[in-house]
């Protein structure tokens, strides 16, 4: 009868908190969130899904607020989620509101490009990270060796359990890594999904082989502007129809839909299909938010809760429910394993 009993905890186990786990890169100890939802079935395959958050976001910050409580999802949809931390400091010692954390997607770490710099002449200025000596003036992202991070967080959760597919969703420079990963490791994920994340003008990347990709912008998103190119800081984003064309191209694409429709907002939808490896290229313009995570009006996550109590940075105080937005996004990437 124990024994009965202990097998079927191991099968299914009950909704735990999350909980953070460290591995070592580069010689420094990284972190990442752990997250297993109700009743989930390890006897057979799970999907993954990893969630990375914006630039001085957190890894807590973008499950709770950001997403409006994407572990809901997980228990819905019953996916394991990760949540990994990006490399982190306090600009100002001893100063919460100086809290700086980003994701070196290959573009935000640099201020040279093929064509100029990713930056006016007027442009605010950012604080640099330790690690980024030679990244120049317009330089405001870290340069440490995200790609191959993230790339050892999943070789892990591989190892500990059955993996299905992967899916992978950023929001912001997390949207901005997420497409660097994308190029990195086509082979890796089912789908990614880039939110209001358009890389640096004339360095956005292209992925060698096919993936399916979805990019999302919004019309009133001053901060990475999905059509105008200089966003209000004075930094320059690459186009998010550029993107898509580029893409598309990249994976042969014979076929090209475009529709309208309304979830809440009304939104312009691009479909590339017919692309090698049966792979879709989608993107998505939400013509009435801002820099936001669909389903949420207003730009947050730039706090943290437990277990990332160690952070020199203000708590996050409340909590968001998303009523569509994160439906919608796991729904359009389910749809591509049809």
């Amino acid at each position: 009868m124990n024994f009965l009993v202990l097998l079927l905890v191991s099968i299914f186990i009950s909704s735990e908190p999350m909980t953070e786990h460290s591995i070592s890169h580069e010689s420094i100890n990284r972190t990442y969130l752990k997250y297993i939802p109700e009743n989930i079935d390890f006897e057979n395959e799970v999907d993954l899904f990893i969630g990375l958050h914006g630039y001085t976001g957190t890894a807590t910050g973008f499950e709770k607020q950001t997403t409006g409580g994407f572990n809901s999802a997980a228990n819905k949809y019953k996916f394991l989620a990760i949540y990994p931390q990006g490399l982190y400091f306090n600009s100002i010692e001893n100063d919460p509101s100086s809290f700086v954390s980003s994701w070196n997607d290959l573009a935000g770490s640099k201020t040279k490009t093929p064509n100029g710099e990713i930056c006016a002449i007027d442009a605010d200025i950012y604080p640099q990270y330790p690690n980024c000596s030679e990244g120049g003036r317009c330089s405001w992202a870290s340069c440490s060796d995200d790609l191959g991070f993230i790339k050892k967080i999943i070789d892990r959760v591989n190892e500990d359990h059955k993996i299905r597919d992967i899916y992978l969703l950023g929001m912001s420079n997390g949207g901005m890594m997420a497409q660097a990963l994308a190029c990195k490791y086509p082979s890796i994920f089912k789908g990614v999904v880039n939110v209001v994340g358009m890389q640096q003008k004339d360095l956005s990347c292209i992925p060698k082989e096919p993936v399916n990709f979805i990019i999302y912008g919004s019309v009133k998103d001053t901060v990475v502007p999905p059509i105008n190119i200089r966003a209000s800081d004075g930094y320059f984003y690459e186009p998010m129809e550029d993107t898509f064309n580029a893409w598309s191209k990249q994976f042969e694409c014979k076929t090209f839909k475009k529709s309208d429709f309304n979830l809440y907002d009304d939104f312009e939808k691009n479909i590339a299909s017919g692309c090698k490896s049966d792979v879709q290229v989608i993107s998505l313009l939400n013509k009435d938010a801002g820099h936001f995570w669909p389903g949420i009006d207003r730009n947050v996550g730039f706090c943290y809760s437990p277990p990332q109590s160690n952070l020199d940075y203000s708590e996050c105080n409340f909590s968001i429910a998303n009523e569509w937005g994160n439906d919608f996004l796991i729904n359009l990437l389910f749809d591509l394993k049809n």
